[in-house]
């Protein structure tokens, strides 16, 4: 217990911002009343997290099955929630874990990934533009573990605990600018998809500001992270 709790203020303080902290108090205090739920049903943050990767997959073997797209996107959007979720709850509940915040960057960059997709395969942005998303996304992944990466090959095995749990706890947590990053990743490509099935073109313009504007987070985000390994 005592160990989740350290975890836990490492989180929310370590490196984190006022803004990002601010952002993480009001979304636990807010699902506060759904996560107390989790915690009496025995609902822990990692199968919330599971969820979401479940859901992904459904909505994959949906595709592939010829369902309608509107059945496709409400799974995704469910899949999206889960990541708004599985965050206040692990903290709110003290079950906070380095494996937690490994799934849980593993199943943005799924779901991400597979949207990315859908929006290729329905033309909806051009190539050069979802090659320039990713490019900017496998640069900032890059930039963010190869310090972790070189460490890891240096330390001795009783060290590589420490290392791993640092490296969780502090850059795997985003700043303000990666949530707006990812958030402007999602939500433009959820529009962009909608716009398929509702009939309003403004929808489709929302989705491409929302990707340029991913764009330019991600530029920032690429700075910010590369400073951080000048210190």
């Amino acid at each position: 217990m005592e160990k989740q709790q350290r975890i836990k203020k490492i989180i929310i303080k370590r490196k984190d911002g006022f803004l990002t902290a601010l952002e993480k108090n009001w979304r636990d205090y807010l699902l506060k009343p759904l996560t107390d739920k989790f915690l009496k049903f025995g609902i822990t943050a990692n199968q919330i997290t599971y969820l979401g990767f479940g859901l992904i997959f459904i909505a994959i073997c949906m595709n592939f099955a010829k369902f309608d797209l509107r059945w496709q996107l409400s799974i995704l959007i469910l899949a999206a929630l889960s990541d708004a979720i599985d965050g206040p709850t692990a903290r709110n509940n003290d079950n906070v874990t380095i494996k937690g915040t490994w799934l849980d960057h593993t199943r943005d960059g799924l779901l991400a990934a597979w949207a990315s997709y859908l929006i290729y395969s329905y033309k909806l942005l051009g190539l050069e533009i979802l090659i320039i998303v990713w490019a900017l996304e496998i640069l900032l992944f890059w930039i963010n573990i190869k310090d972790f990466l070189i460490k890891y090959l240096k330390v001795v095995d009783h060290e590589a605990d420490v290392l791993i749990e640092n490296f969780s706890l502090d850059n795997l947590q985003a700043s303000v600018i990666g949530r707006l990053q990812f958030f402007c990743w999602i939500f433009g490509y959820l529009l962009l998809l909608a716009s398929l099935i509702i009939n309003i073109p403004t929808l489709a313009i929302i989705g491409e500001a929302a990707v340029i504007l991913e764009i330019i987070f991600a530029g920032l985000n690429i700075l910010e992270s590369y400073q951080k390994t000048l210190i």
